[in-house]
């Protein structure tokens, strides 16, 4: 069994996951988690059926503290936000945040998902980066920079979620030195925040990833500078809820980790707690 027991980072039908919060909440408590915190991607003003509606996040709010109470002695339940940059609530409200950019935006002030169908990013490449993947990197790892560093979350979402269309598009080579050196330079800078790194097995679970994010030299730079993480499933589906945990464990002790933190079976000890991950 896992030692993780937990996740920060569940998708619900009040955005684009396929299972109601209850249907999230009870997967995880037959799991035995000892918390489980709830991320709905935050409301925007653009992809309406990837995110909550502005007009529902007030039922998204009180449903998820209806849960916390029934679940209240049983397993700790949290209510998140998974916030985008161009994103347009207030994180405030909220138990914590994950910062997360899934958008480039055009000079007309549309998005282009980095994370989307892989046509229309090979597209924006062509037409705003003339041709150049390694340049549409840049404007991604510049932005969640940016982003983070002013933001100051609680959670940096999959850092390098860039990847996802490049096993297909070959928009850059993951090992120049060239693209290395700016995610490293990105990671540094948002290090002074304090917040911690996730590691999400969403991608595996949901098959097109091998591994979780983020990669390896990632995460070996974020232990050397004493950076802590959290794993977290991403989780669309409750079926999916702590799928492949496992890789993440593994990953996290091939680069030297011997913990990460979750959030915390006792909200009134604080909202996170270290496990031990041997």
């Amino acid at each position: 069994m896992s030692k993780i027991l937990s996740s920060a980072h569940v998708h619900t039908t009040f955005c684009d996951g396929r299972s109601t919060a209850e249907e999230m909440a009870h997967t995880a408590y037959e799991l035995g988690f000892v918390s489980l915190g709830f991320s709905s991607h935050a409301p925007q003003t653009f992809d309406f059926e990837y995110c909550i509606h502005p007009s529902r996040e007030e039922e998204y709010k009180t449903e998820i503290r209806r849960i916390q109470q029934e679940y209240a002695g049983r397993m700790a339940v949290y209510l998140g936000i998974e916030r985008d940059l161009y994103s347009c609530a207030d994180p405030s409200g909220y138990d914590y945040f994950i910062a997360s950019v899934h958008y480039l935006k055009r000079p007309d002030c549309s998005y282009c998902s980095v994370d989307g169908p892989a046509e229309k990013l090979q597209k924006y490449v062509n037409e705003y980066c003339g041709g150049d993947g390694l340049k549409m990197a840049q404007q991604y790892y510049s932005a969640l920079r940016d982003y983070v560093v002013e933001a100051k979350p609680h959670i940096i979402g999959h850092f390098d979620l860039v990847r996802y269309n490049n096993s297909r598009l070959h928009l850059y080579d993951e090992e120049d030195p060239a693209y290395r050196a700016m995610v490293l330079d990105a990671l540094q800078a948002v290090r002074g925040t304090d917040a911690l790194l996730e590691v999400n097995t969403g991608g595996v679970a949901r098959g097109y990833m091998s591994d979780p994010y983020p990669a390896p030299f990632i995460l070996k730079a974020w232990k050397e500078w004493g950076g802590e993480v959290i794993i977290c499933s991403d989780c669309h589906y409750a079926k999916l809820m702590d799928a492949a945990y496992d890789k993440a464990e593994e990953l996290l002790l091939s680069v030297g980790y011997d913990h990460a933190v979750r959030l915390s079976r006792d909200p009134e000890k604080g909202m996170w707690e270290t496990f031990s991950l041997r």
